[in-house]
């Protein structure tokens, strides 16, 4: 006999063109919490597969650096990337 284990739900709005898409997206038999976990984990992985694959000189460095952190909104924390 499997012990249940209680999951939280959460509802969210998304317009219908999304859900059309999202439903196109999704596998057989799969879930919107599985399409979702799956989706995230192919953008984690193709954004981790970037990161290291530009040489980049010191100038362009700082000109990246000086715009992520003049944006509003997420703030960017250049020690949680390590130094340049």
């Amino acid at each position: 006999m499997g012990i249940g284990i209680p999951m939280a739900s959460k509802n969210i709005s998304i317009t219908e063109d999304v859900y059309n898409k999202l439903i196109r997206a999704k596998k057989e038999n799969e879930s919107f919490s599985e399409l979702f976990l799956r989706l995230l984990s192919i953008q984690r992985t193709a954004m981790e597969n970037t990161f290291g694959t530009w040489n980049l000189d010191e100038k362009e460095i700082s000109e990246i650096w000086a715009d992520l952190t003049n944006r509003s909104g997420r703030k960017w924390n250049k020690a949680s990337f390590g130094s340049s």
